[in-house]
Order: C-alpha cells, then structure tokens, then sequence
C-alpha cells in the first residue's frame, strides 16, 4: 500500500479524464488520490448535451455532481472546489490562487501533482491560468519563508498531462476539432511529442475511465450502450488502443533525481519512479 497523496488540479468537471486512468490506478495502489476542480464548469460557454440533467441555474451543482460521480467510479477520494468562476479563471492573481493551492498541498502533504500543459491543451484560457498557478505553488509549497498556516512540504514531482502534437496528423478528428471559447473557435495543438517524458499503460483501466467520463451527461452524448460519444470515437479502430491505452505527461518539476530509463524504456512509465 502506498502512504503518499496525488492531486490532480483541474480547470472544470471532465478534465480529470486526461488522467482519470492514472488516478484510479494509483488509488487502486493504496494512495490518497485527490482532483481539485477550479471551477463548477458553469460559464456561458458551458454546454448542457442532455437538457434533461441540467438547466443554466442548475448547472454548476449538476455539474458538480458529475465530478463526485466520475471520482467515485475511478475510486479515489471526493472532489474538491477551489471555488472560482468557470469563464474567469484567468482573471484570478497568479500569486493568490498559487499561495491557496500551495496551502492544499501542504495540507494533504502531496506528494505527486498534476495540471494542463501551459499551452491548456487547446489554448483555453482557465487551462492556462491553472497551470500557471498550480506550477508556481509547486514552489511555494516547500519554501519555508512563505507562511501559509501549514508546516511546509516538500512535492516531489508535477506533472503535465499531455496529447502528443503527431496524433494530430494520424487522427484528423482530433486536428480538425474546435471548441467555442470566448467567441474563439479554438483547435487542439497536442505538445511536441520529444516533451513528452511520462508515458503509463492504462489498457486495463479503459473501462473505468469511460464509466467516469459518462458521468459527465451535461458534456457527452451518449450512445446506445451508455458510452460517452467522446470525439475520440471519431479515431479510427487500429489507432484508439494506441492513443488511448497510455496515458502521457509532461515531468515538468522534480525535487528528487529523475530515475534512469532502460534500454527498452525511453520513457518514464511510472508517476512513483524514484518514489517506491
């Protein structure tokens, strides 16, 4: 069993999916694994798939119930709410949201956490803002000059989720998609695929991962058998276990040394290499 804690720190309910396979591994393993969610997901731009689980005055509570469903099914701990506005994120002072998470993870004595990429995966505005901050607290947590009405502590590792930027030519539905921001049509970037340090086999966990992500009814459509209709059913069949059956990330932060790869391993294939 594992005595250590992972925080995943998102900008809205779903985004927990880019590394739901993850957290419920580790789980699974014995951690405390937690998602802090930054927003209810309620801004304007907030889609509601299914108009019969949620209105506009409804949804940051359905939405929240989602986010406590999608938790339960990968088994990790509730959710928590840092408690900005969905839309607003980018808004909050970097210093004020990073000292309140850097005082979660000092709190939860973290030792593992993971945030959007800086780029926010697709340019969104709140991914950009909670990766920002989260990577600033990453520091302030273990710095003893910074009072936070916690004993300091030390992560050892934050991570990135990351898409690799070549699946973008190998599956045109994820190149050719756009999300409406802000009035903005914006279209997903991926991260150069050399960045990509961590890559952790998730085939076994695929079936929770979409009984979580199919907790999310006001963002998915379902299909006949209850799945979520995620884009990446538009990725053709020979190439989904091979985008989907691992999970990849970015070690952006490390304070202890990296472990060596093998030979036949150039990537990192475990969020605990150095820690076990």
């Amino acid at each position: 069993m594992l005595d250590l804690t992972i925080l995943a720190i998102t900008a809205h309910p779903d985004d927990e999916g880019s590394c739901g396979g993850c957290l419920s591994k580790y789980a699974a393993e014995g951690a405390r694994v937690y998602v802090a969610c930054a927003t209810r997901g309620d801004g304007v731009d907030a889609q509601i798939k299914d108009p019969t689980v949620a209105t506009r005055e409804t949804l940051a509570q359905a939405r929240s119930q989602e986010l406590i469903c999608a938790c339960e099914k990968l088994g990790i701990q509730p959710p928590l709410f840092l408690g900005y506005q969905d839309g607003e994120v980018d808004k909050v002072p970097v210093e004020d949201a990073a000292r309140y998470v850097a005082r979660l993870i000092r709190e939860l004595k973290t030792s593992i956490v993971a945030t959007h990429d800086p780029l926010g995966g697709y340019g969104h505005p709140d991914h950009i803002a909670v990766s920002n901050f989260v990577t600033r607290a990453f520091d302030l947590a273990s710095d003893p000059a910074v009072e936070l009405g916690r004993p300091p502590f030390q992560p050892a590792k934050l991570y990135y989720w990351a898409f690799p930027r070549s699946f973008m030519e190998k599956a045109p539905a994820f190149r050719d998609r756009r999300a409406d921001i802000r009035g903005k049509k914006l279209g997903f970037v991926g991260v150069p695929d050399e960045q990509i340090t961590t890559e952790i086999a998730i085939h076994d966990l695929l079936p929770t991962k979409l009984a979580a992500l199919a907790c999310h009814r006001t963002q998915f459509e379902m299909d006949e058998n209850g799945q979520p209709k995620t884009f990446a059913a538009a990725v053709p069949e020979e190439l989904r276990l091979e985008m989907f059956g691992h999970e990849r990330f970015i070690l952006a932060k490390a304070a202890i040394a990296k472990s060596k790869a093998a030979p036949n391993q150039p990537k990192e294939d475990d969020w605990l290499a150095g820690l076990r």
